[in-house]
């Protein structure tokens, strides 16, 4: 599978870059832009390209060592750029959260997509029959947890006059969870409705062991291995009643928080007896990050042997003021990345007429505006910076930060443009 890649000419809506070069194709600016110059604007996010690059090998060889397929959850950075990386690299298909974000890739070209969300609009429903109809090779597996559900899928598929089957997967859930099947017990009565009907087939089961919560400590662990083995016995009773010709019956999972986990619990030794196909559905690996998943990494490194993802995305910022002797406020917000999982990490300082960045001193951001972070040292003393001193800061959770970008900036190690990030949020 290959995916369209339109061409990025910089216009005003481009905040990433400077207003100097409105009307330039970026292929042209590939080599010439350093974002780090004292004339690139700020605040700016990129994305680090041999990071990026060593995320999506690290994590398909992973896969193909573990014998697991992957389809990455490109809905982190919704960039074709990133989604025709994952593909070249041996990816098996992608995956997307909503209707929107699935035709969003379809237009690009994506054959194979996993929507990992249950589908109850009846035009999104429609629309996603009419693709399947009209392209024997388009592939699209949704999530049922009811027999509602079903049933709601059966009657929008009956309206619209069936020419094939929509594949589905149960999704296995937990309690206080989002969406998915609480009890085990159901799962082979859904497998058999799904198999009988006229208008699905079953294709598999899935979850999501990021839905799992507690403390960052080993009963957490304990929590997503018995979630994983709730998953595999689920499988168990819905093999019987798979119906998807087109694929072995589908076991998927995903997150990037435990990552070796999953390849340990549905290994070789249990697919080997099952002729099943285990897809990770990782998202947020691709860029890694400076905090939230970092933790949770570091949590599971206690009982398992880790791959090495690197932090690819930074946020550069300059000082816009120093009121206080320990405090700097900051020209970044909340509208130009996510603090949904704590906020932004100070990595690196430039001064305002230097050319290489150095270490920062203890500090952190403790507080975030629309458009003013406010930074101050941990210690309580004198920060040393000055006003129009940048600073470039590690951020959690990636996918909140790219929707705020139509263009990001991928820059080498000496911070020079190599190639841009589009986002189709």
């Amino acid at each position: 599978m290959t995916l369209s890649v339109p061409p990025v000419v910089v216009d005003y809506r481009h905040k990433a870059f400077p207003s100097a070069y409105e009307g330039s194709d970026t292929a042209t600016l590939v080599g010439r832009l350093n974002v780090l110059s004292s004339d690139y604007p700020t605040p700016v996010v990129v994305v680090r390209s041999n990071a990026l690059d060593h995320n999506i090998r690290t994590l398909q060889g992973l896969c193909d060592r573990s014998g697991m397929s992957l389809a990455p959850h490109v809905k982190t950075t919704m960039s074709p750029e990133v989604a025709s990386a994952q593909l070249a690299a041996g990816a098996w298909g992608i995956t997307l959260a909503t209707p929107s974000q699935v035709r969003i890739f379809r237009r690009l070209g994506a054959n194979r997509i996993i929507l990992a969300n249950e589908v109850v609009d009846p035009a999104a429903i429609e629309w996603l029959h009419r693709e399947m109809a009209q392209d024997a090779d388009f592939f699209c597996f949704s999530y049922v947890d009811s027999t509602d559900g079903i049933e709601l899928l059966e009657k929008t598929l009956s309206r619209a006059g069936l020419r094939r089957p929509l594949p589905v997967m149960i999704e296995i859930g937990v309690p206080g969870g989002r969406a998915g099947v609480r009890d085990l017990r159901l799962v082979a009565e859904l497998a058999e409705r799904t198999s009988g009907s006229a208008y699905l087939e079953l294709a598999g089961v899935g979850g999501f062991e990021g839905v799992v919560q507690g403390p960052l400590d080993g009963r957490l662990l304990a929590d997503v291995r018995k979630y994983l083995r709730d998953l595999r016995a689920a499988a168990d009773a819905a093999i019987p009643h798979h119906s998807c010709e087109a694929e072995p019956f589908i076991v998927t999972v995903g997150g990037s928080c435990f990552i070796e986990m999953i390849a340990t619990e549905l290994g070789q030794r249990w697919r080997t007896k099952r002729g099943v196909r285990v897809v990770l559905r990782s998202g947020c690996y691709v860029t890694h990050d400076s905090l939230g998943y970092a933790r949770y990494r570091e949590l599971l490194h206690t009982e398992y042997r880790l791959v090495d993802l690197k932090p690819a995305l930074r946020l550069w910022s300059r000082v816009l003021a120093r009121p206080e002797p320990s405090l700097a406020i900051m020209d970044f917000g909340k509208r130009d990345t996510g603090v949904d999982a704590g906020f932004p990490v100070p990595e690196l300082r430039l001064r305002r007429d230097g050319v290489e960045p150095g270490e920062i001193e203890p500090s952190e951001i403790v507080a975030v505006n629309d458009q003013h972070a406010y930074l101050r040292t941990r210690s309580g003393s004198a920060l040393d910076l000055d006003i129009g001193d940048r600073v470039g800061f590690g951020v959690s959770h990636p996918c909140t930060t790219f929707d705020k970008w139509q263009v990001i900036p991928v820059v080498d190690d000496r911070h020079v443009l190599t190639g841009v990030l589009q986002t189709f949020f």
